[in-house]
């Protein structure tokens, strides 16, 4: 398992994927040179610069989610299949080397990259956000570390599933898919905030139980704590959805069931 994780490793390189990583970390550094403006320059200089840290900390994670999602799609959605088709797996396959093992050690060897990259960008921000307000702790940005990992898990083990069964473009599509239903439930939640239509919240239950991306994201706001600006309102608490008392289990046990299914398509699949 452990050589098949280090050649996972190595492909992931071999396909350049670090060259994003840089662009991003390039992307979160230009908070270090976007200057004050309007009514934020009528406060304190204290409160200036936690007003910028809170922004800058909110937007910069949100942008760690979404890349951390979209790198794990990418390098997961063909691991499987599209190595099959090259002839890659399908010379390992036949040999007497478990079947689970190969996919476990893809499995860690993807999660194991985009993990790395989404420290490497939780570092960035937590040095931007200290160099613009040194006088303010940021040690919410490391306490949401654990939550914000739940993303490359989650999208690896959603995208190495498909790709036990689907080709490249089909197995990115339904992780996409499968992305799209979990953004509706916070959406259909503020949605029925104005129309007060209990249908939208069944739907929105609904979404939360087939995608639990709402679950992850309430995580990573509860590890980041409050970001007070204006009149000490914490802009981490946008009320959209309310957290649930076992959400962490919920997304743990999704994570599980999915390997497990593309661990026994994969054992039972004919090469």
């Amino acid at each position: 398992m452990l050589t098949i994780t280090y050649l996972t490793l190595k492909e992931a390189w071999r396909r350049r994927a670090p060259i994003i990583s840089i662009l991003i970390i390039a992307l979160l550094l230009v908070g270090l040179f976007i200057p004050l403006a309007g009514r934020i320059l009528l406060l304190p200089r204290a409160v200036q610069d936690r007003t910028f840290a809170s922004f800058y900390i909110l937007l910069s994670i949100d942008m760690v989610k979404f890349f951390a999602s979209i790198l794990a799609m990418a390098l997961s959605a063909g691991a499987i299949s599209a190595e099959l088709e090259r002839g890659v797996l399908s010379a390992i396959l036949p040999k007497p080397i478990a079947r689970v093992s190969v996919y476990a050690g893809k499995w860690l060897g993807l999660f194991l990259f985009v993990s790395l990259n989404v420290l490497v960008w939780v570092a960035v921000i937590w040095a931007v956000a200290s160099y613009r307000a040194p006088g303010m702790s940021h040690a919410g940005v490391w306490k949401a570390v654990p939550q914000l990992l739940l993303y490359p898990a989650m999208f690896v083990t959603l995208a190495l599933m498909f790709s036990t069964f689907a080709s490249f473009a089909l197995a990115g599509g339904l992780a996409v898919l499968a992305t799209g239903i979990g953004w509706a439930e916070a959406f259909l939640m503020i949605l029925n905030r104005l129309l007060d239509m209990e249908i939208l919240v069944t739907l929105s239950r609904v979404a939360g139980f087939v995608m639990p991306l709402g679950r992850m994201s309430r995580g990573v706001t509860q590890g980041l704590g409050p970001l007070f600006i204006f009149g000490n309102r914490d802009i981490n608490d946008t009320g959209a959805v309310d957290p649930l008392r076992y959400d962490l289990h919920y997304v743990l046990l999704y994570i599980v069931v999915a390997f497990v299914v593309g661990a026994v398509v994969l054992g039972r699949r004919d090469v």
